[in-house]
């Protein structure tokens, strides 16, 4: 299972939820992230920004 956060840096985390490891760091967003959601089917993740953007990332892991 996996979780995403959004962060002041700009970029998206992707954790593993049993862990609480890292799994991966998604950059691409010029301001904070302040929006991060799971399609129902899992993939793609969309994220929305400080900056107005709004992203889709069609293969997270």
């Amino acid at each position: 299972m996996r979780l995403a956060s959004g962060s002041y840096d700009n970029t998206i985390k992707l954790w593993n939820a049993e862990t609480w490891a890292l799994i991966r760091t998604l950059t691409g967003h010029a301001g904070w992230v302040n929006s991060v959601a799971w399609s129902p089917e899992g993939c793609p993740l969309a994220s929305g920004s400080e900056d107005g953007s709004v992203r889709l990332w069609s293969s997270p892991p």
